[in-house]
């Protein structure tokens, strides 16, 4: 069978014995798992010993691109890992906006790449159309992401897609990230400690093949059709300008043009989220630098620290080393609090550990990159110090969701205080927190609950359904919502755009529905799928990453807990009602999260029902 789309080969690397191989890609694994996100699911399903620790070789690393990637639909670019996470033990997808990397698999000729074992040497795998090789990277090893980056730039020009990991990853920090082309980044939880246990440092991948389309006529007509729709958007241009700038209030927009150079934008994004700035006075003044988006820049500004030049060099010395930036910033309040009352032994806290000083914060970062001193502890994240430091340190601890520290809510960098899908999704996704909410409405806004239907209608939620997620009043107006209930198709939607490789960004998310992906995917494929099909094969997907985790001990008891810290009077609050939320009432969420996938709702195990309706009963 010739199907559009896929490159139709999977790469198998073990790194053990130096060994490559190429294996055709299953087209009925393609057409029940559409691709991208469900596909490297699939493969890591098939790959992974259970109860393997995340940085043994035997943990497989599996990269994925969507069905849709390489081809010019807008933002089709993004790039997928499945692995066995350090910082939360669970088996967690890993997504970043592919910038050049996943096209260039994709054209190499290849939908998914696994990764086993570990060399006995640095070295970097080298992805040249069908030329594929594992090249000494020794002298890059001890390099930074951006040094790297160019180093192989220079070495195979561009464009060329590099997967990179700085000294954060090669010391095996559990809060290490890889990056993407320097610029965007891939694996919050410890991925790029995941590739440093592997003596992998980089990824280089370069194709000139080209992605074929099955129906050309109704591709073309499918793009003509998105095209119309985006140009038509009235803040098409402010996106394109300003980004996310536009919606987090604490970066002003006047100091953002002052140091904004370039936006940057993924292979066939017409929008661009990610940034190139430059300091145009003081200390730092002409330094350039890159980031997936300019927000992030800004983020130690939320702890304290009061230049705003100070803070960027300080996030583009962290994306150097690959440290998740929300991670060293929550783990370093959190340290300070430990040394201030005598928990750590002030010979160890040297520096001082000072929040606002660019300078305390560059050595922290340095001694954690490097594992020297109480840096060693520290790059075990916030677990690695309770457990160093005793039960006490746990009371000036951060809530913390799956060992992590959450992008929002109380105490964390965004204090946002409204309980909606990314709240909740924080503590469900098995990942662990992670940024967005699959283009569900609740993604940090109080919007208008009548608004609402039109989203979910847009998401690919049947009519029936949506009036359950929005019950109404005596006077017929929308009342109430159903997190949990909702945060399922939100589920679905996201595990949809991750299978066909679109960015899940809201900015761009918009200009897609489940039919017009329906109509792409079998445009481009040539695979016959109406919206239903679609939406079995990402549930799929979706449940199969559950059952996954399920064989590994998952348990609702122990790793879909809230933290207590969310509640009380500076907790969270309903998103409705705006009144203090519960225990209880969260609880109520996640049963009904669970009803919704036809999970049992005491511990979330998907029912026999729900196995034998996706096919995947009988897995071991």
């Amino acid at each position: 069978m010739t199907l559009g789309g896929y490159a139709g080969t999977v790469l198998v690397v073990d790194l053990s014995r130096g060994a490559i191989t190429k294996e055709p890609l299953d087209p009925e694994d393609a057409r029940d798992f559409i691709g991208g996100l469900g596909l490297t699911v699939k493969m890591a399903y098939e790959n992974m010993k259970p109860g393997t620790d995340a940085l043994a070789p035997e943990n497989p690393i599996v990269l994925g691109t969507g069905a849709l990637v390489g081809t010019d639909l807008p933002a089709t670019s993004r790039l997928f890992s499945i692995t066995k996470l350090p910082t939360s033990g669970t088996i967690g997808w890993s997504g970043a906006g592919g910038v050049t990397f996943a096209c260039m698999l994709k054209n190499a000729g290849y939908d998914l790449v696994v990764i086993k074992g570990r060399s006995d040497r640095p070295v970097y795998l080298e992805i040249l159309d069908d030329q594929v090789a594992l090249r000494d990277a020794s002298p890059l090893w001890g390099q930074g992401v951006a040094a790297t980056c160019e180093t192989l730039w220079k070495d195979y020009g561009r464009p060329t897609g590099v997967l990179a990991i700085g000294q954060g990853g090669e010391n095996l920090v559990k809060f290490s990230m890889a990056y993407v082309d320097r610029i965007a980044t891939l694996g919050r939880g410890g991925f790029g400690a995941v590739m440093g246990s592997k003596n992998l440092k980089a990824v280089v991948a370069r194709g000139s093949q080209g992605v074929s389309v099955a129906d050309r006529k109704g591709y073309k007509t499918v793009k003509k059709t998105i095209f119309e729709r985006m140009r038509a958007y009235p803040h098409l241009k402010d996106w394109q300008e300003m980004g996310l700038i536009n919606s987090f209030p604490f970066v002003e927009k006047e100091t953002y043009l002052k140091i904004k150079k370039r936006r940057v934008a993924c292979v066939s994004c017409p929008i661009g989220c990610k940034d190139v700035v430059e300091i145009r006075d003081g200390e730092f003044k002409g330094q350039v630098i890159c980031s997936s988006s300019a927000i992030n820049l800004f983020t130690p500004v939320i702890y304290g620290m009061k230049d705003y030049r100070e803070a960027v060099k300080l996030i583009a010395d962290l994306d150097e080393y690959g440290l998740d930036m929300f991670e060293f910033m929550g783990l370093m309040v959190f340290a300070r609090a430990l040394a201030e009352n005598g928990l750590i032994p002030r010979e160890q806290a040297q520096p001082k550990i000072e929040i606002e000083s660019l300078a305390s914060m560059e050595a922290w970062a340095d001694k954690i990159a490097r594992r020297e001193g109480l840096g060693a502890v520290l790059a075990d994240g916030f677990q690695g110090a309770i457990q160093a430091f005793g039960d006490r340190a746990e009371d000036h601890a951060p809530a913390l969701v799956k060992g992590m520290h959450p992008y929002a809510g109380p105490g964390a960098a965004l204090p946002w205080h409204l309980f909606g899908t990314m709240e909740l999704g924080q503590v469900l996704d098995p990942r662990g927190p992670h940024v967005g909410s699959s283009g569900s409405p609740t993604y940090f806004a109080r919007r208008p609950l009548e608004v609402f239907p039109g989203h979910l209608d847009r998401m690919g939620v049947p009519e029936d359904e949506v009036a359950e997620l929005l019950p109404k009043g005596a006077e017929g107006e929308i009342s109430g919502l159903r997190v949990g209930g909702l945060l399922r198709h939100s589920h679905r939607w996201f595990a949809i755009l991750g299978s066909l490789g679109v960015c899940a960004r809201a900015q761009i998310n918009r200009f897609y529905s489940a039919s017009f992906c329906a109509e792409a995917y079998q445009a481009v494929t040539g695979i016959e799928t109406s919206v239903v099909d679609l939406r079995e094969r990402a549930d799929r997907g979706w449940t199969l990453l559950r059952l996954a985790n399920l064989r590994e001990g998952f348990q609702r008891e122990r790793e879909e807990v809230l933290p207590k810290k969310w509640f009380g009077d500076r907790g969270f609050q309903d998103y409705v009602k705006e009144q203090p939320l519960t225990i209880d009432e969260t609880e109520q969420m996640i049963d009904d999260y669970y009803r919704e996938w036809d999970w049992d709702p005491e511990t979330g195990v998907p029912t026999q029902q729900a196995l034998e309706r996706l096919g995947l009963e009988g897995l071991k």
